[in-house]
């Protein structure tokens, strides 16, 4: 099958979509800001990213969101006038790297004293417990917003939730989109005192197991070194976008 970034889950509601982008708006977490930005499906001249600008901020500050966000499409470069254009406003600049492979492809990795499971409603604050701690430096209020929503939703979300014990200790989390072609990993994360232990590589062998036939996808971020452990373990490159944030507008 094709893998594309069209594959990957989107969170947030849509307020808007045409041809050229996808506005995505939703009030009730006003401080995701992934789940509060413009997608780009054509790339836009940068006159009208400068009235895109005005009208996102006039967008966000109705639903008390401070920041800027936009996703620029597939595999697209950007010029050095964009570059320039994009510094001069202050956005940060991030790339976006699609990954996949075959679940059977996937090197299994078995540590007996780590016990991988899907999160329950009995296991559910062990999981906030450990997404707490990746999450603080974001802000305490985005903090505790995603974390309220994560309780709410629970029941309903369309993630499942995953987490890890070394000998019964809460260590790492991630999610799973399961969809009938593909399983997205994301939020993937062990604690820092309980890295290179392999915890990482037995937590993708549960998700290869439960994986089955399907492709297992994830995104990883163009300068983040854990893209190198995903290398290893035969993830293949598909493909990049690039998106810029401004925090406060």
């Amino acid at each position: 099958m094709t893998i594309s970034m069209a594959n990957i889950f989107q969170e947030g509601k849509i307020y808007s979509d045409d041809q050229v982008k996808t506005i995505y708006l939703t009030p009730e977490e006003p401080l995701v800001y992934d789940a509060n930005k413009w997608m780009y499906k054509e790339m836009p001249a940068i006159k009208d990213w400068k009235q895109h600008m005005e009208m996102q901020q006039s967008l966000h500050r109705q639903q008390y969101s401070d920041h800027l966000a936009f996703t620029f499409p597939e595999n697209t470069p950007l010029s050095q006038l964009w570059l320039d254009e994009i510094k001069s406003y202050g956005f940060e600049l991030g790339c976006m790297e699609l990954y996949a492979i075959e679940a059977k492809n996937i090197r299994r990795t078995q540590n007996h004293n780590i016990d991988v499971k899907f999160v329950t409603n009995q296991t559910l604050e062990d999981y906030i417990k450990i997404y707490r701690q990746f999450s603080e430096p974001f802000g305490l209020k985005y903090t505790e917003e995603s974390i309220r929503v994560i309780r709410n939703q629970f029941r309903s979300e369309n993630k499942s939730r995953i987490i890890a014990y070394d000998n019964h200790i809460p260590v790492g989390i991630l999610d799973l989109i399961i969809t009938e072609k593909t399983v997205e990993i994301d939020g993937f994360g062990v604690l820092e005192d309980y890295q290179r232990r392999g915890i990482g590589k037995t937590m993708q062998s549960f998700v290869a197991d439960v994986s089955e036939d399907k492709v297992i996808i994830l995104i990883a971020d163009g300068e983040d070194s854990a893209k190198h452990m995903y290398i290893k373990q035969g993830y293949i490159f598909i493909s990049y976008c690039y998106q810029i944030l401004k925090e406060q507008a």
